[in-house]
């Protein structure tokens, strides 16, 4: 089973990608999903360092975070940010490595993708057989961003200019995908790189 890294900036396309390479019987796990599982889970430990932190302001009375109220901060809050990735990072790259041995145990899948905004970041882009970085326009980018988060076209520069540069996740990247324009168009050009990607690791 071969393992392929699936990055990008946020509302790029990734979500869509993802789903159509699902589609094409590829086991997809994205590292937001472990991330929230981990972090709004029962661990009280974790718990602990997060009220360290970020205050009591993101509990309720029943001891849970407030995901609304913890999200908003942590992406306001770069050092807070830091924290958070530098706490849940690790955690996170065990329960994938779990997961991809399980996978291997039953030869099920041909292809494993991880998709991840922090691959580059973290340089887990490293532990991969291959790197797609999926992309748009910046104009596409940001009225996505602002439909999809409800918010002014100020505060998604302020959230895009947070990330990681687009510039430094392509220099990493085997494959790309534009995902400007249609849903069609996507679908073709992702359909166009799972090709390349078959022709080049299983033949």
């Amino acid at each position: 089973m071969y393992k392929i890294g699936l990055t990008g900036g946020i509302c790029s396309g990734k979500t869509l990608v993802l789903k159509i390479l699902e589609e094409l019987n590829c086991y997809t796990q994205r590292a937001d999903e472990i991330a929230k599982k981990i972090i709004f889970s029962d661990n009280d430990d974790i718990k602990k360092k997060i009220l360290n932190v970020f205050g009591e302001e993101v509990f309720s009375s029943e001891n849970n975070i407030i995901k609304e109220k913890f999200s908003k901060l942590l992406f306001l809050d770069n050092e807070k940010r830091n924290f958070i990735n530098n706490i849940i990072h690790p955690l996170v790259v065990e329960e994938r490595k779990k997961i991809i041995k399980d996978l291997e145990e039953t030869s099920v899948y041909k292809f494993f993708v991880y998709e991840s905004a922090l691959l580059v970041e973290s340089k887990s882009y490293e532990e991969f057989d291959k790197i797609v970085v999926v992309y748009s326009s910046q104009e596409e980018q940001l009225k996505r961003l602002m439909l999809r988060d409800n918010i002014s076209d100020e505060e998604a520069i302020i959230k895009i200019k947070a990330q990681f540069p687009l510039s430094e996740k392509l220099k990493i990247a085997n494959y790309t995908i534009d995902t400007t324009g249609s849903i069609e168009s996507t679908q073709k050009k992702t359909l166009e790189t799972f090709h390349f990607l078959e022709k080049e690791l299983l033949t």
